[in-house]
């Protein structure tokens, strides 16, 4: 049989050819344009915009201020993008503020018992790493109830932060723990990168930006990100496709622990000492970063990115009514729950029109 006769192709073929780039092209540039990040990139666009027209134009672009955004934008991520990998998978961790505050007094009161004993500098490392252990625990705790009893994630995450809080106070009857004789550990979350120069990185944002590829690499390029995205959308139907699905939950509420444990140790490195009252209402703010960064609370969605573009349009907000009102703090709420009821009722109308 002969081979077919190149005259018979289509005379457009050429033409389809060269034209499917452009479609594809486009298409991509249509799914950016339509994405939350790039919502939340056009809402911090328009804050900076708008910012040198208020009464704050002369302190919001000083290099103290945008450095303290930095640092608290940070400070955020890093648990927050615990949360969003939580939520992915259809739960949601609200213990992350007591968890933030116990590990903080956990790290605190090792470093000060082991330092009279040991060198410091091994003091302070197994003091941070004691932390980072117990909050790991914690997380695979979590997981465990989670999944081997079925017990609803909101409960078991409240329980906990009801625990961890009172355990706080009670480790040293409700007084802080100074760390002001470790110069060291203070300047984990107090010092920068290139510190004096206009071009100064706070330590923590070099650590969220090391936290955040790995992140991203994990959950875009390895098999247990795709698991962690499948069990958002069916856990049922992922179960029976043969994934070890408490495995996969180990892994979120792991990392969660984890990431709140690292968020612990740089909040009262922050401070210059571990304090139990640390991180109130904390878990809020990271949901509200992942929510506001595109994760849906019923799970299957969420991005590294979007928490923290979502953490990052927070802290520009506080920083603005910091500037501009006289009780900010008492507006904190405020702007933490306006801004989470707008993002979930984008999300909805956004579902509405795909549907």
């Amino acid at each position: 049989m002969s081979p077919p006769n190149s005259d018979h192709q289509p005379k457009d073929a050429p033409a389809a050819l060269a034209a499917r780039p452009s479609f594809e092209s486009t298409s991509i540039l249509r799914r950016i344009l339509s994405s939350r990040e790039f919502s939340v990139v056009i809402v911090l666009a328009a804050l900076c915009i708008l910012m040198p027209f208020t009464s704050a134009r002369d302190t919001f672009y000083t290099q103290r201020n945008i450095e303290n955004i930095m640092r608290y934008t940070a400070l955020l991520s890093i648990f927050a993008i615990g949360e969003t990998i939580v939520i992915i998978t259809g739960g949601i961790d609200l213990s992350l503020g007591s968890l933030i505050a116990f590990t903080g007094m956990v790290m605190a009161l090792l470093v000060t018992q082991l330092s009279a004993k040991l060198m410091l500098g091994a003091a302070v490392l197994i003091g941070i790493s004691g932390a980072l252990a117990v909050a790991l625990a914690i997380g695979a705790l979590h997981a465990t109830l989670i999944h081997r009893l079925r017990l609803p994630p909101f409960v078991v995450t409240l329980a906990s932060l009801l625990i961890l809080r009172s355990q706080s106070a009670l480790m040293n009857q409700q007084l802080p723990i100074t760390l002001q004789n470790y110069p060291w550990l203070l300047n984990l979350a107090n010092g920068s990168l290139f510190g004096g120069t206009w071009f100064a990185i706070p330590n923590p944002m070099v650590l969220l930006v090391v936290i955040a590829v790995v992140t991203a690499v994990t959950m875009n390029r390895l098999r247990i990100g795709r698991y962690l995205y499948s069990v958002g959308c069916n856990e049922q139907a992922t179960e029976l496709s043969g994934v070890n699905v408490y495995k996969v939950k180990l892994f979120a509420y792991g990392m969660s622990g984890l990431l709140g444990g690292m968020a612990g140790v740089l909040w009262a490195s922050y401070g210059g000492q571990g304090d139990p009252l640390a991180g109130q209402a904390y878990e809020l703010e990271a949901v509200a970063a992942s929510v506001v960064g595109g994760a849906s609370l019923s799970g299957g969605q969420g991005s590294i990115i979007g928490t923290i573009l979502g953490a990052t349009l927070l802290y520009m907000i506080f920083s603005a009514i910091n500037l501009t009102l006289s009780a900010p703090d008492r507006w904190r709420g405020t702007v933490v729950g306006g801004v989470l009821l707008f993002a979930v009722l984008v999300t909805a109308f956004q579902q509405k029109r795909t549907a």
